[in-house]
C-alpha cells in the first residue's frame, strides 16, 4: 500500500492487533527466510483472503486466474481445473516446473506476453482473450501491474471487465492489491464485495484483497 515507512510500519502492527491470529504465520512466513509464496503453495495476498478461499473453494469448482505463481498451486490443490495465464517467460517456466515436480495434473498454465511499453494493444492481447473458453466459477484477478506507471494499472481493468462476464452466477472474482482500484468497487453494491485487509506470505507489510459475489 502507498504511503511512508512509518504508515506503513503503523498499519502493520494495527493490522497484527486486531489479528494476532496472524502474528505466528506473518513470523514463520517473512521474506528474510528466503521462503517463498511457490515454495509455501500460498497466494501472494492477505491472509484473510487465504483463509476465506480455502473454507470457499470447492473440488467442483474451475477457476481462472490472471498471473500465476503460488496461488496456482493452491488453488489446483483444491479445485477440479485451473487455467492461469502468464505474461513472464521464466516464471511460467518456474509455476509449470513446480507444478510437474509436485504431480499437479489439473493447471493449465498457459504464456501470453504482454508489452507494458504498448498500453494501447493491451485489449486486444491473447493474456485477455484466454478467458474466453467458457465461464468459470472463481476468476483470480492478478498477474502484472507495474505499481509505479499508472497506465498499466489498465490491464487489471481490463481483466475485471471479462471477468464479470465469463465468471457463472453466483461465482467469485478475486482482485488482489484492490487498495489500487476503488473506482472496481465502486462498480458493485456494497453487499456484494467483501475487502480483506492484512497482512500475508512472504511481505513484510498489510494488503488488500476483495471478493466480488457475481
Amino acid at each position: 500500500m502507498h504511503g511512508t515507512k512509518l504508515q506503513s510500519v503503523s498499519r502493520l502492527l494495527l493490522s497484527l492487533g486486531r489479528n494476532p491470529r496472524y502474528i505466528w504465520r506473518y513470523l514463520q512466513h517473512l521474506p528474510c527466510w528466503r521462503r517463498f509464496p511457490i515454495d509455501l503453495e500460498l497466494p501472494w495476498m492477505s491472509y484473510g483472503v487465504i483463509d476465506f478461499l480455502s473454507e470457499t473453494l470447492r473440488p467442483h469448482h474451475t477457476l481462472f486466474e490472471f498471473g500465476s505463481g503460488g496461488s496456482s498451486l493452491f488453488f489446483a490443490r483444491r479445485v477440479k481445473w485451473v487455467v492461469s495465464v502468464e505474461h513472464d517467460a521464466a516464471w511460467h517456466r518456474m509455476v509449470a516446473a513446480a507444478a510437474n515436480q509436485r504431480g499437479i495434473t489439473n493447471l493449465d498454465c498457459q504464456f501470453h506476453p504482454i508489452d507494458p511499453a504498448k498500453p494501447e494493444t493491451f485489449s486486444s492481447l491473447s493474456y485477455f482473450q484466454a478467458l474466453s473458453a467458457g465461464e468459470f466459477d472463481i476468476v483470480v484477478v492478478d498477474g502484472f501491474c507495474d505499481y509505479e506507471n499508472a497506465s498499466n494499472g489498465t490491464l487489471r481493468q481490463i481483466a475485471f471487465d471479462r471477468a464479470v462476464t465469463h465468471v457463472r452466477p453466483g461465482g467469485l472474482i478475486i482482485v488482489d492489491d484492490i487498495w489500487m482500484f476503488p473506482e472496481v468497487v465502486a462498480r458493485f453494491a456494497p453487499a456484494r464485495v467483501r475487502i480483506f485487509a492484512s497482512p500475508g506470505p512472504c511481505r513484510y507489510g498489510v494488503t488488500s484483497t476483495a471478493v466480488f459475489q457475481c
